[in-house]
């Protein structure tokens, strides 16, 4: 009897291997078919910080499988179009930011419109034209015969909010604004104490 029951499930033990092979494959397959893409590139054509308007560049990197938490890595470049003659001679003063920060998604990053808000560091270097004090005459009418560019640079923190747009897997539309406020401000290495600081845009790319 034994011996019987032996042969009769022999066919069953010598393809147990091969059943666990196709389950191993087939959740191999099911894992690539639902991985979600976990990367942004970005441009954004439209930048605006508390110096001007510009443009920017980034990436983001998704840090757990869940996306709750993100690495984002946003490059700027400003200038400031508001000039005049009175105030800065028509110089267009320019400013990089380098913002390195962490998003938090409360619902996750997956999903065609998501919510995000985050801490980042802001270090910014560029320069600052202003009237030239120095050189004020006296007249009828008081002027100002010169102008001086100088060198600028801000350390300090910022609140971002975002939203993320994603109408297929791998396109990118995003909105974002932070305001916060700067630990160090220097002129020509004068320190001008605390101020505000305040950045947005739209933002487009491809996400991976």
């Amino acid at each position: 009897m034994f011996k019987k029951l032996f042969f009769a499930l022999l066919p069953l033990i010598a393809a147990a291997p091969a059943f666990a092979q196709d389950k191993e494959e087939a959740d191999e397959q099911k894992q690539q078919h639902t991985y979600r893409p976990n990367k942004i590139i970005s441009v954004s054509p439209i930048q605006f910080t508390e110096n001007g308007v510009g443009f920017s560049l980034g990436y983001e990197q998704g840090i757990d499988k869940d996306g709750i938490v993100s690495f984002m890595l946003p490059v700027m470049a400003t200038f400031n179009l508001a000039h005049n003659d009175l105030q800065n001679g028509n110089k267009q003063d320019a400013m990089y930011y380098f913002m390195p920060g962490i998003k938090f998604y409360p619902t996750s990053s997956h999903g065609l419109v998501k919510y995000s808000i985050g801490p980042s560091l802001v270090i910014g270097a560029g320069q600052q034209t202003d009237m030239d004090y120095n050189q004020y005459t006296t007249s009828v009418y008081p002027y100002y015969n010169g102008y001086v560019t100088r060198d600028k640079f801000h350390l300090g923190v910022m609140l971002n909010n975002s939203m993320n747009i994603t109408p297929t897997p791998h396109f990118y539309l995003g909105l974002d604004f932070g305001f916060g406020f700067t630990y160090l401000t220097r002129i020509d290495n004068i320190n001008q104490g605390t101020k505000g600081l305040v950045q947005g845009g739209f933002r487009m790319g491809y996400k991976f």
